[in-house]
Protein backbone atom coordinates (compact mmCIF):
# COMPACT_ATOMS: atom_id res chain seq x y z
CA UNK A 1 0.00 0.00 0.00
CA UNK A 2 1.36 3.97 -0.51
CA UNK A 3 0.05 6.93 0.20
CA UNK A 4 0.24 10.35 -2.43
CA UNK A 5 -1.47 11.60 -4.92
CA UNK A 6 1.09 10.74 -7.35
CA UNK A 7 -0.05 7.77 -10.37
CA UNK A 8 2.44 5.48 -8.64
CA UNK A 9 2.05 6.84 -4.67
CA UNK A 10 5.20 7.31 -2.10
CA UNK A 11 6.57 4.23 -0.48
CA UNK A 12 7.75 5.89 2.19
CA UNK A 13 8.68 9.58 3.49
CA UNK A 14 10.83 10.90 6.09
CA UNK A 15 11.55 14.33 6.95
CA UNK A 16 14.24 15.60 9.15
CA UNK A 17 14.34 18.99 10.67
CA UNK A 18 18.27 20.30 11.85
CA UNK A 19 19.48 23.62 13.17
CA UNK A 20 23.03 24.56 13.70
CA UNK A 21 24.06 25.82 17.18
CA UNK A 22 26.39 28.60 18.51
CA UNK A 23 27.33 28.66 22.19
CA UNK A 24 28.55 31.26 24.46
CA UNK A 25 30.84 30.09 26.90
CA UNK A 26 32.25 31.52 29.86
CA UNK A 27 36.10 30.92 30.92
CA UNK A 28 36.29 27.72 32.32
CA UNK A 29 34.55 26.75 29.22
CA UNK A 30 30.82 26.32 30.53
CA UNK A 31 28.09 27.17 28.29
CA UNK A 32 26.15 30.33 29.30
CA UNK A 33 24.16 30.98 26.58
CA UNK A 34 22.77 29.04 23.21
CA UNK A 35 21.58 30.63 20.11
CA UNK A 36 20.20 28.21 16.79
CA UNK A 37 20.36 29.42 13.68
CA UNK A 38 20.30 27.82 9.89
CA UNK A 39 17.49 25.67 10.16
CA UNK A 40 17.14 23.04 7.45
CA UNK A 41 14.48 20.40 6.39
CA UNK A 42 15.52 17.11 4.38
CA UNK A 43 12.60 15.26 3.07
CA UNK A 44 13.34 12.02 1.44
CA UNK A 45 10.87 10.31 -0.35
CA UNK A 46 10.82 6.23 -1.44
CA UNK A 47 8.95 5.49 -4.94
CA UNK A 48 8.22 2.72 -7.57
CA UNK A 49 9.89 4.00 -10.89
CA UNK A 50 10.02 2.49 -14.68
CA UNK A 51 12.67 5.34 -15.65
CA UNK A 52 15.36 6.92 -13.45
CA UNK A 53 16.95 10.76 -14.41
CA UNK A 54 19.29 11.26 -11.61
CA UNK A 55 18.78 14.84 -9.95
CA UNK A 56 21.53 14.66 -7.70
CA UNK A 57 23.50 17.65 -9.96
CA UNK A 58 26.06 19.91 -9.80
CA UNK A 59 25.05 23.50 -10.42
CA UNK A 60 21.87 23.41 -8.78
CA UNK A 61 20.44 26.47 -6.85
CA UNK A 62 17.40 27.87 -5.30
CA UNK A 63 15.59 26.95 -2.22
CA UNK A 64 15.07 23.46 -2.66
CA UNK A 65 18.15 21.20 -3.60
CA UNK A 66 18.21 17.59 -4.30
CA UNK A 67 21.13 15.92 -1.99
CA UNK A 68 21.04 12.04 -3.15
CA UNK A 69 19.12 10.20 -6.12
CA UNK A 70 18.98 6.52 -5.83
CA UNK A 71 17.96 3.93 -8.33
CA UNK A 72 17.53 0.03 -6.91
CA UNK A 73 16.53 -2.58 -8.90
CA UNK A 74 16.04 -5.93 -7.16
CA UNK A 75 15.41 -9.19 -8.55
CA UNK A 76 11.94 -9.67 -7.26
CA UNK A 77 10.16 -6.47 -6.97
CA UNK A 78 9.83 -3.58 -8.53
CA UNK A 79 12.55 -1.09 -8.99
CA UNK A 80 12.28 1.86 -6.59
CA UNK A 81 14.07 5.44 -6.68
CA UNK A 82 15.01 7.33 -3.09
CA UNK A 83 15.16 11.10 -3.39
CA UNK A 84 16.48 13.40 -0.30
CA UNK A 85 15.79 17.16 -1.00
CA UNK A 86 17.17 19.95 1.24
CA UNK A 87 15.12 23.07 1.78
CA UNK A 88 15.29 26.49 4.22
CA UNK A 89 12.84 26.12 6.87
Amino acid sequence: MSFGTGATGILSRQTSNTVQVADKLDEDGNILESTSFGGITEVTEETHTDTFVNSATNGQSGSDITTSHEYNEVNNEYAKQTKTVRSKI
